[in-house]
């Protein structure tokens, strides 16, 4: 609330200590991984008041894990808050930086979603990020981001990269009010997700071996690690501005896709979420805000759509074979995340009612678990 005075209802920012804001500014900041190939960088990430010839000149700061050039890449992404966006697509093209690595996928997305200074006449749209809102712009980096996505698709382990491209894409679809633009970035988003989900089908289904002799329970929690990554992913491609919900949600398959991704980060997800590593709780919690926003969207989807129940069906049958399920999918309760529906009975097996949670429990029995 603001008092017609101008000032805020609890005290104008004006009477806090800058310290104060820079502990504001700590708390919103990516933390690439202490210990990790780019520690010396994380001035890199934290802001853009740095220069270019500040890189250079701290080259004798460069680990031996990584090369000068891609030291330098790295550093140069937030050398001035106006030149963010361009410096992105300009890695898009050159290929230096390793995309696949999660503190690059944290310095984009500080530089794609960090405010940064205030526009002209207070416009909404920042300073930092009107590259994004240009449609030649716009064109040009969806056409790169396509180009990247042709590339890396039969490697899931560039899973980190294909995460770039999807914060990309739903930035700039956030930024622009070109349609050719929104188009391009929609179709970038639905694209993604079609490889996200063959990459969720190797994973759940082949046996992942790794080439370090690591124990069987660290295989394991690797194996598990991956699945959710995917997961978190193949919902983050929904992960729009509402009025563009409708748009990228919009068939049985998009309902059972997401309902399948649901599942598995509902089983693949940890105890104590601390144990994974910062770039995974940052998707993971903000996935965790997705699901709730989704819910409305997705529980009229289930009723509208012809064979919107049928994406219930298909995205638990995706996770478990074990039963056959009647499909016809009934809202349970008085609140919209809880449906209901009935397995086949057979010779052997009475029918059972069975309860799905949209918001990703993992499917419940009469007596128990799937």
């Amino acid at each position: 609330m603001v008092h017609s005075d101008g000032t805020w209802a609890c005290n104008p920012f004006s009477s806090y200590r800058e310290a104060s804001f820079q502990h504001l500014r700590k708390l919103f900041t990516m933390e690439i991984e202490p210990n990790g190939r780019y520690h010396s960088l994380q001035l890199a990430v934290s802001g853009t008041t740095y220069t270019s010839n500040h890189i250079i000149a701290s080259q004798d700061s460069c680990p031996e894990s990584i090369t000068l050039h891609d030291y330098e890449a790295f550093g140069h992404i937030r050398t001035g808050h106006k030149l963010q966006w361009r410096s992105m697509l300009r890695e898009l093209r050159r290929g230096v930086l390793n995309f696949s690595h999660e503190d690059v996928y944290l310095l984009f997305l500080q530089a794609m979603w960090q405010a940064g200074p205030k526009s002209e006449g207070n416009e909404w749209r920042r300073e930092s990020h009107i590259d994004g809102a240009e449609a030649v712009f716009g064109s040009e980096a969806v056409k790169e981001m396509e180009a990247v996505l042709d590339s890396i698709q039969d490697n899931r382990t560039w899973a980190y990269a294909c995460g770039v491209l999807i914060s990309m894409a739903a930035r700039i679809l956030s930024l622009t009010n070109k349609p050719q633009v929104r188009n391009a970035a929609i179709g970038l988003l639905r694209r993604a997700r079609r490889v996200v989900h063959k990459w969720i089908k190797e994973v759940t289904r082949a046996d992942e071996r790794t080439n370090a002799p690591v124990d069987a329970a660290d295989d394991e929690t690797i194996k598990r690690r991956k699945a959710l990554l995917l997961a978190i992913l193949g919902c983050s491609t929904f992960n729009v501005d509402d009025e563009y919900i409708d748009r990228v949600l919009q068939s049985a398959q998009d309902v059972s896709f997401l309902v399948e991704c649901r599942n598995i980060i509902c089983m693949k997800e940890p105890p104590v979420l601390d144990t994974l590593p910062f770039s995974l709780r940052v998707l993971y919690h903000r996935d965790e805000v997705l699901a709730i926003r989704l819910l409305p969207r997705l529980s009229a989807k289930i009723r509208a759509l012809p064979g919107g129940e049928g994406g219930i069906n298909e995205g638990i049958k995706s996770i478990s074979e074990s039963y056959t399920l009647m499909g016809i999918w009934k809202e349970y309760g008085q609140h919209n995340r809880w449906y209901s529906t009935r397995t086949v009975a057979h010779q052997d097996s009475k029918s059972l009612e069975v309860h799905f949670n949209l918001l990703g429990m993992h499917p419940t029995f009469e007596n128990g678990y799937m």
